[in-house]
């Protein structure tokens, strides 16, 4: 299916996110690899990320993606919204998400009925 703008976006039915899915994940692997190099700490096993959010907590962070949530809406710029990506990523990782086995996914499950 074509990508069809409806106004001033593009819509995003299933076909459509699927189609794209690969290439946002790729550049927010791309940006996660830069910022990894970009803030890696000589002689330590952490970022500079990690050592913020033990310095200040993890409201650092939030602020930050909020901060980036006010630039994408004043200039539109996709960089913004992979950096926000990014660390949600890094967030989920901080928080011990990526350990569980059983995800806090909000999608309907026959057995829970939730």
């Amino acid at each position: 299916m074509a990508d069809v703008k409806i106004g001033k976006y593009y819509q995003t039915n299933i076909d459509n996110k699927l189609k794209h899915f690969d290439d946002f994940f790729g550049a927010i692997k791309r940006q996660l690899e830069y910022g990894a190099t970009k803030y890696a700490s000589e002689g330590d096993n952490r970022e500079a990320t990690d050592m913020l959010v033990e310095a200040y907590g993890q409201e650092w962070v939030l602020g930050t993606m909020n901060k980036y949530l006010y630039r994408f809406q004043n200039l539109g710029r996709e960089k913004d919204l992979l950096k926000i990506a990014t660390y949600c990523y890094l967030v989920w990782l901080q928080n011990g998400f990526h350990l569980t086995e059983e995800h806090d996914e909000d999608v309907y499950n026959e057995q829970s009925n939730n």
